[in-house]
């Protein structure tokens, strides 16, 4: 099934320029904290989404530690969608008034994009679709996907983990990924 994703209606390279300004030093990122109750409510979000057989993107803000490398995720952010499903398979649209106002929102707070999370229907990995209308675009941006509409384990360890290097999506090997990302409790 091939999975369907799209940024906004004008070029794709539009998006990326957006969201870029909103983002610091993503390839500089060494180590990520969120809360459990995060991970938990965001994934209680894509089970409800699932229910309808839609993917959802979550994005994670919080605060990043330039000089540290550290990342704090402080919420998990679900943009306006347009949930897509046809014969092709499932996605979502976020247009472009959507990320507009994200970018200015974080300007205003001071918040950083620190990863953008998407739900699939089964198995976990960085699609073609995934891949050209990702919406972190920035080198060593971070992009994680949780299998079965998020009925999976709360533990970034157990999706499907890439950053971005060049204009290629690495998936990180489960050792990277238990290094990189804290789970903390409230």
């Amino acid at each position: 099934m091939q999975y369907v994703l799209a940024c906004f209606t004008t070029a794709q390279k539009s998006c990326g320029i957006l969201l870029n300004m909103a983002t610091t030093q993503p390839n500089t990122l060494r180590h990520v904290t969120i809360k459990r109750s995060i991970i938990a409510q965001m994934l209680k979000t894509m089970r409800e989404f699932g229910s309808h057989g839609w993917e959802v993107l979550v994005l994670w803000l919080g605060e990043i530690e330039p000089s540290t490398g550290r990342a704090h995720v402080t919420q998990a952010y679900v943009p306006k969608q347009k949930a897509i499903s046809n014969e092709d398979g499932v996605g979502y649209f976020v247009d472009g008034e959507t990320l507009f106002q994200l970018n200015r929102d974080l300007s205003e707070t001071g918040l950083r994009l620190i990863a953008q999370v998407h739900s699939h229907p089964r198995k976990a990995y960085h699609s073609e679709a995934d891949d050209r209308y990702a919406i972190v675009t920035a080198e060593g941006g971070l992009s994680l996907v949780v299998p079965n509409f998020g009925s999976a384990p709360p533990n970034p360890s157990s999706w499907a983990v890439y950053r971005l290097h060049g204009r290629e999506w690495r998936e990180l090997s489960t050792r990277d990924v238990g290094s990189l990302f804290e789970l903390i409790d409230d």
